[in-house]
């Protein structure tokens, strides 16, 4: 027996065991000995819930030319509708099938809910890592608005830690012109981080210099270090100060700064990885 993915085991938990069910039943041309369970590809929708907007067409020219000399190998995973099909999972499939001039597609039909096509359509595309961040960002908030989930819910259903859900939903508060080139891949998401914690003015000027001069996630640091030192110096600070920055400290695991003036001031938390940050934000939503 062939050895399950992630995705088929993630599919299995949320449907159960996905078995073909027969619609129509053909020779396919690559494999005159084989028989598959076919649908016409005319009769199929795209899927209302789909996370992803965007396509790279070189791939889906690769996978085309590939389609043309094997076949779709994998089936995709359709519901069905009154008049027809829509589609759930696979859409690259599909439309690199439609590009290699396929009337029929291998597929799945299954009974599934608005909820359980969504999350299966999320599953598929972030378990495969190349859905654009901003796009699972989105995805996760249709969950959020659309279906009441709360982000334990999602961490659970996506196989991911909750703090990673949390991030990835930070994202949609970036400016619409970072998560443009985000979704480009212009800048990572080392660097929209970054910017989330500017100003929005400051966070805008920083966007054009690191697309203008290419700068790495460490170079935008050391600039805004050099432009903008995080905190006065101060000759001292009261006991209470010292103890709150220990106390603090102790309960993140992390090294925290408070810069006070008159009742008014910053608190600084530090951390030297993405996995320490994602575990200061862990604690700090408990």
């Amino acid at each position: 027996m062939a050895k399950k993915t992630s995705l088929n085991k993630g599919l299995e938990a949320l449907l159960g065991e996905t078995t073909p069910q027969p619609t129509k039943t053909s020779k396919s041309k690559n494999k005159p000995n084989q028989e598959s369970n076919e649908i016409l590809i005319s009769t199929i929708v795209a899927n209302q819930f789909q996370p992803r907007t965007e396509f790279d067409e070189k791939a889906l020219l690769q996978l085309s030319e590939s389609i043309k000399e094997h076949g779709v190998v994998q089936p995709i995973l359709v519901r069905g509708l009154n008049k027809g099909f829509e589609l759930i999972a696979g859409e690259r499939r599909l439309r690199a099938a439609k590009l290699a001039g396929l009337k029929n597609i291998p597929a799945v039909v299954v009974d599934v809910s608005n909820v359980q096509s969504l999350e299966i359509a999320i599953l598929e595309n972030v378990q495969r890592e190349d859905l654009n961040p901003i796009d699972i960002s989105m995805g996760y908030q249709r969950l959020k608005n659309e279906f009441g989930y709360t982000q334990e819910e999602m961490a659970k259903k996506v196989g991911k830690p909750r703090s990673s859900i949390a991030n990835s939903l930070r994202l949609l508060s970036l400016s619409t012109k970072a998560q443009t080139e985000l979704k480009k891949g212009n800048i990572s998401e080392g660097h929209a981080k970054v910017l989330l914690g500017l100003e929005p003015t400051k966070a805008e000027s920083m966007l054009n210099e690191i697309l203008k001069q290419n700068l790495s996630i460490r170079d935008l640091e050391k600039m805004l270090h050099s432009k903008q030192p995080l905190f006065t110096k101060k000759q001292s600070k009261t006991r209470d100060e010292l103890n709150l920055e220990s106390a603090l400290s102790s309960k993140l695991g992390s090294k925290v700064i408070i810069d006070d003036k008159d009742g008014k001031g910053r608190l600084l938390i530090k951390y030297y990885s993405y996995d320490e940050l994602d575990g200061i934000i862990e604690k700090i939503s408990l």
